[in-house]
């Protein structure tokens, strides 16, 4: 559940930018880091103070990898694949 406390720091993130909007990723960044995971109500909360609906925050958030919408374990394994990794050695 979203506490007040986390709702204020959306709000100040929101607040950084001059158009709100763009504060949405790292408002989910928040979201996820305090829910484990870019829950229902974090979106509902990041909708509600940028203005926005819960599908246009939920299209977001369901289009970048690195948000999560179910519980995932405490670590993640990523493998990079571009090419800029395979230049590096990767």
């Amino acid at each position: 559940m979203i506490d007040e406390s986390t709702v204020t720091e959306l709000r100040e993130i929101a607040g950084r930018y001059p158009e709100a909007r763009s504060g949405l990723l790292p408002m989910l960044h928040l979201v996820q880091s305090v829910e484990g995971r870019v829950t229902p109500e974090g979106i509902e909360a990041c909708a509600e103070i940028l203005g926005l609906t819960a599908a246009e925050v939920s299209g977001v958030a369901t289009f970048y990898t690195m948000y999560k919408r179910k519980p995932v374990g405490e670590y993640t394994v990523g493998v990079c694949t571009n090419t800029l990794c395979a230049v590096m050695g990767g």
